[in-house]
């Protein structure tokens, strides 16, 4: 059984309705997630949050409405951010009587995936089948992938979208990095540290680095990625902190 996140614009045409049936065909045999299911009372921003980052599979319809969206671009760029550090979840990119070519940012997101594609009611059993296919293991079909790349190949330059999605917590210019930042810059050691985390018998992993280099950054989302593992952490600090004393002692 895998865990789905469906992202598509609510309460317009074709969207909404082509969602809801791949909702329905696919919950049979998978563990789905879509906004209906959202509980009154829940902090919504935070379950979906969570959801994108359980999911083996983000599903994003793309509409000329939804390209315009910042809450389908938001779930996107956590999907792709999340994949790109634990590997899923992978997304899985369907048109909806859209061939228009995407522009930043989600041409940087999607423009490399293969695609399926659906223009009228007539597709929606073809394209449950694909993505059923795709849920369980397999692809999409790449004649369709082929089709839209080249449709969006139209040799124009790329115009940024209008809104920037700016962070509203900066956070600290110096310390230590909370896991979640978007300004943190992973290395190549960074994910051989994750993968030396994982290692069945145990290991010790060593951080060595010039002060300021992001050492406790890097300490910080190992301990992320360890609990979100089901792993048990502690902190233990060997360091001493001594307080200075002025002029005066």
């Amino acid at each position: 059984m895998a865990k789905v996140f469906i992202s598509y614009k609510r309460n317009v045409e074709p969207d909404t309705p082509v969602a809801t049936a791949i909702y329905e065909s696919l919950r049979q045999d998978h563990d789905v997630f879509i906004d209906t299911t959202i509980q009154v009372g829940e902090k919504w921003a935070e379950r979906i949050q969570k959801a994108i980052k359980e999911s083996d599979y983000l599903i994003v319809f793309l509409s000329g409405f939804s390209v315009n969206s910042e809450m389908v671009i938001a779930e996107i760029e956590t999907a792709y951010h999340h994949g790109k550090t634990y590997g899923k979840p992978a997304i899985l990119p369907v048109r909806l009587n859209f061939a228009e070519p995407l522009v930043y940012p989600l041409s940087a997101y999607l423009n490399p995936l293969q695609w399926a594609l659906w223009d009228k009611d007539v597709d929606t059993p073809k394209l449950i089948a694909e993505l059923k296919q795709a849920v369980s293991g397999g692809e999409l079909f790449a004649d369709n992938a082929a089709a839209v790349t080249a449709s969006a190949k139209t040799g124009e330059e790329e115009i940024p979208t209008a809104f920037a999605n700016i962070p509203r917590d900066l956070g600290s210019p110096e310390g230590t990095m909370p896991h979640q930042s978007p300004f943190y810059i992973e290395r190549e050691t960074d994910v051989e540290a994750i993968n030396a985390l994982h290692e069945i018998q145990g290991v010790t992993i060593t951080i060595k680095g010039p002060r300021q280099m992001g050492k406790s950054s890097l300490l910080n989302r190992l301990q992320a990625d360890g609990k979100e593992k089901g792993m048990r952490t502690v902190n233990c600090t060997l360091q001493t902190r001594q307080k200075k004393e002025g002029p005066c002692g």
